[in-house]
């Protein structure tokens, strides 16, 4: 008897075409797969395809589906157990799956380009967020920010954490376009999986979770200004990271599909 994973057909049958993509990115595996989570074809806790099979059945690299399952990952929908796979996490972050339409003709550019795009934003947005944030807002910032503090030497955990963070902030902006762009940048961002990766220093970690203390405080003190420039101060800080691991980044989605 053929053995036939249901979530397998539920990710490889359902692209846009009905067909074997033959050109793709990064970023139209992750949609397809976000589009399943969003429709509820793929359930909590359900194991994701092997990366062969999802290469194979795509018409796309194995390199380009590993970083997918990573960009995927590091949004916190997807979560690997040793010996056994990558799984759909049970609780996916709030709003992760909801990518608008014009983020899949973004082109983005290079992730220091996007973390000028993200600070601009960011910091409006919590600055919006002083005046706006409901009682519900306050109290998801303030989960995620003990989410934070408590991932200790879990990058994964930590990475998750900060994602939810920075999703509530934007949220309680009570702006869903400005919620709906920093997402799609922060995707962006995160399709450089490893050069983002490597800015989770320890010192960076306890830096980042310092400012969403201080964060949380502005908002609920109603200080707006205060918020912007700590936004500002804190991407300013990743931004000096990335700078200092690499000069040159590729754009995000030319020559992914080219990787050997």
């Amino acid at each position: 008897m053929r053995f036939c994973n249901p979530l397998t057909q539920q990710v490889l049958t359902r692209n846009p075409l009905g067909k074997p993509m033959k050109t793709t990115t990064v970023e139209s595996v992750v949609e397809i797969i976000l589009n399943q989570l969003k429709d509820g074809k793929i359930k909590a806790g359900g194991r994701l395809p092997s990366q062969r099979r999802l290469a194979i059945s795509l018409g796309v690299s194995r390199s380009t589906i590993r970083e997918a399952v990573n960009t995927l990952s590091g949004m916190g929908c997807l979560t690997s157990v040793q010996g056994k796979g990558t799984f759909i996490r049970q609780s996916v972050p709030s709003g992760v799956c909801l990518t608008p339409r014009w983020g899949s003709s973004f082109t983005g550019g290079t992730i220091l380009e996007l973390m000028e795009a993200r600070e601009l934003l960011e910091s409006k947005s919590v600055e919006l967020a002083a005046t706006r944030a409901s009682k519900e807002d306050l109290r998801q910032v303030h989960a995620a920010v003990q989410r934070i503090g408590r991932s200790g030497d879990d990058v994964s955990r930590f990475f998750d954490a900060d994602l939810e963070f920075h999703l509530a902030l934007a949220k309680a902006s009570g702006n869903q376009t400005i919620f709906e762009m920093i997402k799609v940048l922060i995707e962006k961002v995160l399709s450089y999986h490893k050069h983002f990766r490597a800015t989770s220093s320890p010192e960076v970690r306890a830096a980042t979770y310092k400012t969403a203390c201080r964060l949380l405080t502005c908002l609920k003190r109603g200080q707006g200004s205060e918020a912007a420039a700590e936004m500002r101060n804190h991407l300013n800080l990743v931004s000096t990271q990335l700078r200092e691991i690499t000069l040159d980044i590729a754009p995000v989605l030319t020559g992914l599909d080219n990787n050997p």
